[in-house]
């Protein structure tokens, strides 16, 4: 599918699924969302550059991920999407940036996306140009990031007061280590995205004495680096915490299973001398003087209870139980 956006006045006009016949010199941002060959063929050669392969987008080395050629920026980041989900994940997402225009090509959905287009359709969005549709796309990725930091950092919250004042009874402490681990996963993706927005972030302040960028422009691709380290940072300690947690809920669950394994001893010990007491009256010796005694069963009986609620006793004055 290719969205195609023109500037109209201080913002810009989106067309959606457009043709190939539809592109022209007013067209400054290309959507490309799993395109097909021929959409592929049209955006190559409407902005003269090369686009990149799936198998291209999805290589880790800087280096493929961040190049100029022939003036053209290629710059690959992963953004999150499917946040809202129980599993979130991040795709590849390459940004092109050639003559003035700039072509987006993805191959998942991304919740960045919409909150951007509805920025720069905004009237007063100034944005009507290729660079500053793409600083704006950036800022929009990194402020929804933020959303979900703060969604995960309230998730967390709510799992610690769960896991401290609640208790971990039954099997509720399978629940919560499933809500532990994804949670984690979900700041292992917001981390995954920061690292690559902040590797962008840099190739293109590097890059910005281009006449496509403006003398403000550069101040805010350091603004928004700086709040990608903040960011970082943030999640970091959240990944504290949910390791903290995770240390918990496993102590937790030792200590509950510690008290039962430490029943089953007791009763084992108070049991023992009673056990003792039945063996050597069961052995079958001819000669056994109580086997003939009126009372022999009675005692029997007696000195095992005796013995058992004595081991009791003892358990209880010496505090183990």
């Amino acid at each position: 599918m290719m969205d195609l956006f023109r500037p109209a006045d201080d913002h810009l006009v989106r067309e959606v699924d457009c043709d190939r016949a539809s592109l022209d010199p007013a067209v400054v941002w290309v959507d490309l969302l799993r395109p097909t060959r021929e959409e592929d063929d049209a955006v190559t050669a409407f902005l003269g550059a090369e686009l990149l392969t799936r198998e291209e987008m999805e290589e880790i080395e800087p280096s493929s991920r961040l190049s100029a050629e022939n003036g053209t920026l290629y710059m690959t980041a992963q953004i999150l999407c499917r946040s809202e989900t129980a599993s979130p994940t991040t795709t590849p997402v390459t940004f092109i940036l050639a003559g003035g225009r700039l072509a987006t090509l993805r191959y998942d959905d991304t919740g960045t996306l919409p909150a951007a287009i509805a920025r720069l359709t905004k009237s007063g969005s100034g944005a009507v140009t290729g660079a500053g549709t793409l600083l704006i796309l950036l800022d929009a990725a990194i402020d929804r990031l933020a959303d979900v930091l703060e969604r995960t950092g309230a998730n967390v919250d709510r799992l610690a007061r769960s896991i401290f004042e609640e208790g971990i009874a039954g099997n509720l402490h399978r629940t919560i280590l499933r809500n532990i681990g994804g949670e984690g996963m979900r700041i292992g993706h917001i981390q995954e995205s920061l690292t690559s927005l902040s590797r962008l972030l840099l190739f293109l302040t590097e890059k910005a004495d281009r006449p496509d960028f403006g003398k403000t422009d550069k101040l805010r691709l350091k603004t928004m680096a700086r709040d990608a380290k903040a960011l970082t940072d943030h999640s970091h300690a959240l990944e504290g915490r949910i390791n903290f947690l995770l240390d918990a809920t496993l102590g937790f669950v030792g200590i509950e299973q510690n008290a039962i394994i430490k029943i089953f001893s007791v009763l084992a010990v108070i049991f023992m001398p009673p056990t003792l007491v039945a063996s050597i009256y069961g052995m079958n010796f001819r000669v056994m003087p109580e086997l003939d005694w009126t009372y022999g069963y009675p005692m029997a009986l007696g000195i095992m209870v005796m013995s058992a609620v004595g081991t009791f006793l003892l358990f209880r004055w010496q505090k183990w139980l």
